[in-house]
């Protein structure tokens, strides 16, 4: 069980390792975090990162889950191998990808059904297209049904900026029915989408308004964002568990590996804690930067939603804030009556 001892409380039972197999990717989406080039793992490396992920879980006594990403995370040369090695081991699998031929759904399926297969898309046809490429929203929703067909939970998560507030309630309304889950995570302007718009906080506020209200009749829209949990307590609703089910779970119950080794807590901007070449998993966790991120922003601290909340980092960090010191630059916690009065 890990224990959150950063004076929040919390406790995980579960260790997600987020891994970017491969930078490389035939999509060219606008709001990309990181299209550099960067070497992959041999095939006997990757295998190490495995052993030494098991040694993390065993000594923290949690289970192991590895989510295969990238870039396209069916392009890194031993994908197959590597996929067959995570199953072997007992973890828990899901992909956060694109869609591939129904062949490899039903190689995935025979050798361990992923726990989930998560695609993107920003919002209805036109919009989506115009971001991550020609005809990509009809082959995204064709592969959705590919995946429910080998019973394979399927998953759309949309990046929201000032440009595609607008689309996600009808987006949701398309997918009822084609998807387990829809959700969203803001935008983290990074790479390519340091070229796009946040919304505004009041802007924010308005969507979380339609989006709040819309996922009363349609059950597969999903509540990732840290700051619902705001307007969840001023309700005096149940409490969401946030991002990583347990608020920001940066270097807590998960980290970003990249292609080449590198560890960041998370990959939604710059946040590099070390590299598996260098030290092992355990080192990297336990290291004094790692608990500066578990800790999480100085103004966050004695918020009585950190457990499930803490904002988020990258945002922060799009702002020009100072991620270990400020709050989420949308939050509105502190203002919540005036703010929410009548939502």
């Amino acid at each position: 069980m890990l224990r959150d001892r950063e004076r929040i409380g919390r406790r995980a039972p579960a260790f997600t390792l987020q891994w970017h197999l491969t930078n490389a990717c035939n999509a060219h989406c606008r709001h990309c975090y990181d299209r550099a080039p960067r070497p992959t793992l041999p095939f006997d490396e990757a295998v190490a990162v495995l052993d030494d992920l098991g040694r993390f879980c065993r000594r923290h006594r949690v289970c192991g889950q590895v989510s295969l990403t990238g870039g396209d995370p069916m392009l890194y040369p031993h994908f197959w191998q590597l996929y067959e090695e995570i199953a072997r081991r007992g973890h828990g699998i899901s992909v956060l990808g694109l869609p591939v031929p129904e062949a490899d759904v039903a190689r995935l399926a025979a050798i361990q059904p992923p726990d989930y297969y998560q695609v993107s898309l920003e919002g209805l046809r036109e919009y989506n297209d115009g971001v991550r490429g020609s005809g990509s929203y009809a082959r995204t929703i064709n592969f959705l049904s590919i995946l429910h067909d080998h019973s394979i939970p399927g998953g759309v998560m949309l990046t929201l900026s000032r440009e595609n507030l607008g689309e996600v309630v009808p987006l949701a309304r398309e997918l009822a029915g084609r998807v387990n889950g829809f959700n969203f995570t803001r935008l983290s302007q990074a790479g390519s989408g340091r070229n796009i718009a946040q919304p505004t906080r009041m802007d924010y506020l308005a969507f979380l308004r339609e989006y709040m209200a819309a996922a009363r009749t349609m059950r597969h829209m999903r509540f990732k964002d840290n700051l619902i949990s705001i307007v969840r307590h001023h309700r005096g609703e149940p409490l969401q568990h946030g991002c990583s089910g347990f608020g920001c779970g940066a270097a807590f119950n998960f980290v970003a590996l990249l292609p080449d080794g590198e560890v960041h807590a998370c990959r939604k901007f710059p946040s590099p804690l070390g590299n598996l070449h260098q030290r092992t998993l355990a080192e990297i966790y336990e290291s004094a930067l790692a608990k500066r991120y578990r800790r999480g922003p100085r103004a966050c601290r004695h918020c009585v939603l950190r457990p499930v909340c803490g904002g988020c980092l990258a945002v922060t960090w799009s702002a020009g804030g100072d991620f270990f010191a400020d709050r989420d630059p949308h939050c509105f916690m502190a203002d919540r009556k005036r703010l929410l009065a009548g939502f």
